[in-house]
């Protein structure tokens, strides 16, 4: 049989731990992630802030604060290459042509110094040989692909005058400006009221069915999720605790922590007096527990071994995996397992 695209693996993580130096000691942010994305396929990576999610974006790009931060283990894997080992020099050549990334905040991500085209054609300059006047030419056309009005005149224009939202949209053409193959998007819509993060969302929609590239796009918004992924990645406390298609994932949560980020969710038909919460906060580095369940504390779920046993990922059900000793599956040892508990 012949493979097909969609089987190839353009991104594969294997056990990547990526932590913090703080009083001499490394803190992992990140632990035992594993996780793939294939070609063309949106790949949603949700969980509230402080879960690791941009920390893990960080170090697929090769970003992280060299002064405190390191990658204590494991391999990212881009078209079989790992991304670890490659010297600063093929790093950079790698990243923004093959791999792309949007920033959270376009303010601070743009430099306030220079026009919006320098910025654009610093980008291809970089990476390509192209005449000034050709540069100029394709910064324009980016502009007018990401739907910017009159982008002749916002070419010579500062990032500070332009709105929120322009400015979104002008750090996607910086980053589909090479053709990349991924696209990282972190909290791409972050700060923009809701007509412009609809706009955002359905031009970044438009743009990977033309490009044809994949996305990882990583938001706490699950309405986000359910609009634009094909598979969901569920991190808490640093660690992935479910993975599942996003059909799945919304109609049959198998974690507690999905399921509780699910609840907490308004619905327009429910009469609601109080919006459901998640009890508790997630641990900070220093604290993160040695052993069990990191969302036992929290979890209305939990039983005794939850505090006791550091549950696996597993497969659950088919093509859907879980972190939760709610499951036999996620035992390190199944015959350890409490008897009683309703699975």
């Amino acid at each position: 049989m012949k493979e097909s695209p969609y089987d190839k693996k353009l991104l594969e993580i294997k056990n990547l731990q990526t932590g913090f130096i703080m009083d001499g000691k490394l803190h992992n942010a990140i632990t035992d992630i594993h996780m793939d994305v294939k070609p063309k396929e949106v790949v949603g990576v949700v969980g509230e802030s402080g879960c690791g999610k941009s920390v893990l974006s960080l170090s697929i790009m090769q970003l992280l604060p060299m002064a405190n931060s390191k990658i204590a283990a494991g391999e990212i894997l881009f078209n079989g290459k790992d991304l670890t080992k490659l010297p600063d020099k093929e790093m950079r050549h790698i990243r923004g042509k093959d791999i792309a990334m949007i920033f959270q905040e376009p303010m601070t991500a743009l430099n306030p110094v220079f026009t919006i085209g320098f910025q654009l054609k610093e980008a291809l300059f970089n990476h390509i040989a192209i005449s000034k006047k050709d540069a100029r030419e394709k910064a324009i056309h980016l502009l007018r692909q990401v739907g910017i009005s009159r982008p002749d005149k916002v070419v010579d224009e500062y990032p500070h005058q332009l709105s929120g939202g322009m400015r979104q949209r002008v750090m996607i053409a910086i980053a589909i400006s090479l053709h990349p193959k991924l696209l990282i998007a972190d909290e791409p819509t972050t700060a923009l009221d809701v007509t412009v993060q609809a706009q955002i969302l359905e031009l970044l929609n438009e743009i990977q069915n033309e490009e044809d590239m994949a996305i990882m796009l990583i938001t706490h918004d699950l309405g986000v999720v359910a609009e634009m992924a094909d598979r969901v990645i569920v991190m808490y406390a640093g660690q992935i605790v479910e993975t599942s298609n996003v059909i799945n994932l919304f109609h049959s949560p198998k974690h507690p922590y999905t399921e509780a980020l699910l609840n907490s969710i308004p619905k327009i038909d429910e009469d609601i007096s109080k919006l459901h919460t998640i009890q508790g906060i997630v641990p900070s580095l220093q604290n993160m527990p040695k052993t069990g369940c990191r969302f036992a504390d929290r979890c209305p779920k939990a039983f005794e071994d939850c505090s006791k046993i550091t549950p696996k990922l597993a497969e659950v059900v088919d093509g859907h995996h879980a972190r939760c000793l709610l499951y036999e599956q996620c035992y390190p040892n199944p015959s350890n397992k409490q008897e009683g508990v309703n699975l």
